[in-house]
């Protein structure tokens, strides 16, 4: 059977997995009538599936279920039509209503015991499936219309909006309510499970970018962490994270460095360092935020961001550095609004 093949009987057929669409990286924020423009949410990608039967079952972009540990957004996912699988974010959020990576991870450890204390919400922003009827071939203008007519937003579910060809405008936004960033996607793109597509772009205004641990200095438990990043087919070093670790992150970093060490460099040829370093396994992805990336190749400022353990090392890639532009939003325009988060 060819390839072309199972893939029509795979789009046919109500899945019971699917890796979500990846965006590429644009080099700077732009405008453009051909794009709608979305905020990127600092989150965690989320695939729900609500079967003919009404069960709703919630996926990691690794595949891991993470139903039980998300029993409000079960229950919002009701609003959804049976039959439907539908690709959002979900976000836990600080004080002032922004998405908070940290708090989000503190929740996923500590599953359903900590729905009151750091509720979550689940942004929807495409639908693969509507009342069995796979969408994945049509444009996304025309999934992100029958998505707002199909599900009722409330509670702990929402269907964003987005802004037409504005995209600048959206970003300078972001910038200002210091959110992560945008996504572009052309209005005829189709959803392309599993790839990173040139379709969707991401524009991020505040740095922050996934990369593989390989490595650990200094004394038990660490004093950094060495990462890295794939490009070319290459594992490359872009320096170490000294900050930024709560407790929680340290004991789990912590145990997954015991799992993972190695006595030989994971980099080839082996690098050399001016302080002993404690090599691993290049398995455990986290998230860093930086200030820019120097002429030598490593991140300056580095502050540890959260674990990441949706993500496959081999994503941990060089994102370029992007132009960033500067404005005032007006209160009450619809890029204002949209930066506004609704939970």
């Amino acid at each position: 059977m060819q390839e072309s093949d199972q893939l029509q009987i795979d789009l046919e057929n109500f899945p019971g997995e699917m890796r979500p669409m990846q965006a590429a990286s644009a080099e700077a924020p732009f405008s453009s009538p051909d794009y709608l423009f979305e905020v990127k949410w600092d989150g965690l990608r989320c695939i729900v599936f609500r079967d003919v039967d009404g069960r709703v079952r919630l996926q990691d972009r690794a595949l891991n279920d993470i139903t039980a540990d998300l029993p409000e957004v079960v229950s919002a996912a009701k609003r959804i039509p049976p039959g439907s699988v539908i690709d959002g974010e979900l976000v836990a959020t600080d004080n002032e209503g922004r998405p908070d990576y940290r708090r989000l991870r503190e929740r996923l450890a500590g599953g359903a015991a900590l729905k009151d204390k750091i509720p979550t919400a689940y942004l929807a922003f495409d639908a693969l499936y509507l009342e069995e009827k796979p969408l994945v071939r049509q444009p996304v203008i025309r999934r992100r219309a029958r998505l707002s007519k199909a599900v009722e937003a409330g509670g702990h579910i929402f269907v964003p909006d987005h802004i037409d060809e504005d995209g600048v405008e959206l970003f300078e936004a972001c910038l200002e309510r210091g959110l992560e960033g945008v996504v572009a996607k052309h209005k005829l793109s189709p959803y392309v499970p599993g790839q990173r597509s040139p379709f969707w772009l991401k524009v991020k205004a505040v740095k922050s970018d996934d990369f593989v641990v390989i490595g650990w200095m200094g004394d038990k438990p660490f004093d950094a962490l060495v990462v890295g990043y794939h490009e070319d087919e290459r594992l490359l070093p872009c320096g170490t994270v000294g900050g930024g670790y709560d407790d929680a992150a340290t004991h789990a970093i912590t145990e997954a460095l015991a799992e993972l060490a190695t006595g030989e460099s994971p980099l080839d040829p082996p690098p050399i360092m001016v302080k002993p370093v404690h090599w691993v396994r290049p398995e455990l992805v986290v998230s860093v935020r930086y200030s820019e990336w120097s002429p030598d190749g490593t991140l300056r400022f580095p502050i540890f961001n959260g674990l990441r353990p949706e993500v496959h090392p081999a994503e941990a890639i060089r994102h370029r550095p992007r132009v960033v532009i500067s404005g005032h939003v007006k209160p009450g325009s619809l890029a204002y609004e949209l930066t506004r988060f609704p939970f």
